[in-house]
């Protein structure tokens, strides 16, 4: 698809996600950014910014959901997350292991967020470096995001700087500040699809498709 025809309809209907940086914008210098992989992983590694540009690249035209009820479907660029664990020889067909994703974070602190491993490669998510033909705005999490969408938004970790591959399911930022499910599987639920401009009703669990519109 060219770049061009990347667009969104609607796109500036859509709620806005500040809080990621309301708190203090924490600068990154490209140039510096690691993507830090660690725990249960055959290497530990650190891959730059052009390290994940070489990488095979995915894109995927598919809908985001978030807790707040909206869901709106995008284009995104990057890199499958198992193209980028098999780097560091992670097992995550383990049905034991989980991700934890941190982020860059700001001048208040990270944010954190872990999701079921090998449920999150199944549903092929992604680590996005590009959203509607252009590089990741700071709102969408420039440099990198993780991107699940079989999830709600909110275990999409924006900036990410490390993944930690653990044994250990933990609550992550927004279900502690906010109360949210831990699992954070998308629900069945009246949402509002900004791109169209119309409700509709998800009987499902777990992604939304244009079958379920």
């Amino acid at each position: 698809m060219d770049v061009n025809t990347k667009t969104t309809p609607f796109l500036n209907k859509k709620p806005s996600s500040l809080r990621y940086f309301q708190e203090g914008v924490v600068p990154i210098d490209i140039e510096k950014w690691r993507l830090r992989i660690f725990g249960e992983v055959g290497d530990k590694i650190e891959l730059t910014y052009d390290d994940l540009l070489s990488l095979p690249k995915i894109y995927q035209n598919r809908r985001n959901v978030c807790v707040c009820l909206w869901s709106i479907k995008r284009h995104w660029d990057g890199v499958l997350l198992r193209d980028v664990l098999d780097l560091a020889g992670v097992d995550y067909d383990d049905p034991k292991l989980y991700m934890k994703q941190l982020s860059y974070g700001t001048r208040k602190g990270a944010y954190d967020s872990t999701v079921h491993l090998a449920s999150a490669v199944k549903r092929d998510a992604m680590l996005a470096y590009m959203v509607d033909g252009q590089e990741l705005p700071l709102e969408q999490g420039h440099p990198l995001r993780f991107i699940d969408f079989g999830l709600y938004l909110y275990k999409c970790v924006k900036a990410i700087s490390s993944i930690e591959i653990t044994r250990n399911f933990e609550i992550g930022y927004w279900e502690e500040y906010a109360g949210y499910n831990k699992n954070g599987i998308i629900q069945p639920k009246k949402y509002y699809a900004v791109d169209l401009q119309r409700k509709f009703f998800f009987d499902g669990d777990g992604e939304v498709t244009d079958h379920d519109l």
